[in-house]
């Protein structure tokens, strides 16, 4: 079982590879250690096999950890297991929000989940309960984990295009749902707005064969259907997998031989292990090039993912400075310089010269 042992010298401020990771960012990552240790107690709880995947899979071939400009957790599963996982998980996972694209949680209504991918999350809002910061390193934000499915791809051309073409029909379907629907809901691509629902739905039934039954929810059904089309293709049937959301989301590169997820190694990772595909080396091939042991140490443009919520930190101190003595310097040290007129005021709060 994974697991990992973190000390206070872990949580401080640490140069990795020219990069300055701040403390807040460590403890972010203990948190998401945490998060790997409960998903990997479930898994192993009922033998289904995962794997670090994207940026998480590079961080522990190339860094034997997180990569130091990284902030998330990636973790793939071939389609079966996903499928098992999701059905534990719900009542297993105490204290997370398991979320697919039917059931994301109202605040977070932007155009953030793809279809078929899950979503791992321990909260959605900032919290600075003392025992919830005892039990999260002193980390008050959200953190989680993105999990793919991996499905098998047809050996046919026109087959995968077909499958990929549909997926991509029900993706654009259910996004106009959702603008039509959840209030707030935004999207970058104003064209989903012209989808005639009714008639899309009509579409759907006439290339599936399968009935959308308007009285009920429609979200599930579609992610069902999604779901349907991506696993049609069997594994005696192919030579590969992929996450079809990938697909849909120009990253057609990333088509894996199924063989290299056959097996799995444990490989260090921070102050622990993690589990990578058995064939890593082809995987991370596919994704980043042969060159992926050389660091490109461009940021995230988002980076930190938590930027939003430690600027309502820094502004709630500064109208609430009697708090200062329980949400320290210490919370918003990443914002703290962005604004000159508010980092007086801090200063001023926190007794800085």
């Amino acid at each position: 079982m994974i697991g990992f042992k973190i000390s206070e010298e872990f949580l401080q401020d640490e140069e990795r590879s020219g990069f300055m990771v701040s403390s807040l960012m460590k403890r972010c990552w203990a948190a998401q250690l945490k998060a790997i240790e409960d998903f990997d107690r479930v898994c192993s709880r009922h033998g289904l096999k995962w794997f670090a995947f994207c940026g998480t899979l590079l961080g522990a071939v190339r860094h034997k950890g997180f990569i130091p400009w990284d902030d998330d957790v990636d973790i793939c599963m071939l389609r079966g297991d996903y499928n098992m996982f999701l059905r534990y998980a719900e009542k297993e996972m105490n204290g997370y929000l398991i979320e697919t694209y039917d059931n994301v949680h109202s605040s977070d209504n932007t155009f953030t989940h793809a279809l078929g991918i899950t979503r791992i999350n321990n909260t959605h809002t900032s919290d600075f309960n003392p025992e919830y910061l005892k039990s999260h390193y002193g980390f008050p934000y959200p953190v989680g984990i993105d999990l793919y499915p991996l499905d098998y791809v047809p050996k046919d051309p026109d087959e995968y295009d077909t499958a990929i073409n549909i997926y991509k029909y029900i993706l654009g379907v259910s996004i106009k749902y959702k603008m039509d629907n959840w209030p707030g809901f935004r999207t970058p691509d104003p064209a989903y707005g012209a989808i005639n629902l009714n008639e899309a739905y009509k579409t759907l039934e006439q290339v599936t064969g399968v009935r959308i039954d308007r009285s009920r929810e429609v979200l599930p059904q579609l992610n069902l259907l999604a779901e349907n089309v991506a696993s049609y293709t069997k594994g005696k049937d192919s030579e590969k997998v992929a996450c079809m959301s990938h697909m849909v989301f120009d990253h057609k590169h990333m088509i894996f031989p199924k063989d290299a997820f056959s097996k799995r190694q444990e490989v260090p990772f921070e102050t622990g292990s993690l589990y990578v595909p058995g064939d890593y080396d082809t995987v991370l091939r596919v994704n980043y090039g042969p060159g992926y042991m050389t660091p490109n140490t461009s940021v995230p443009h988002d980076y930190p993912y938590y930027r939003k919520q430690e600027r309502l930190v820094r502004d709630y101190v500064i109208k609430n400075p009697d708090v200062a003595d329980f949400m320290g310097a210490y919370y918003i040290s990443d914002v703290y310089d962005e604004d000159p007129e508010k980092k007086v005021l801090l200063d001023r709060i926190y007794g800085k010269k």
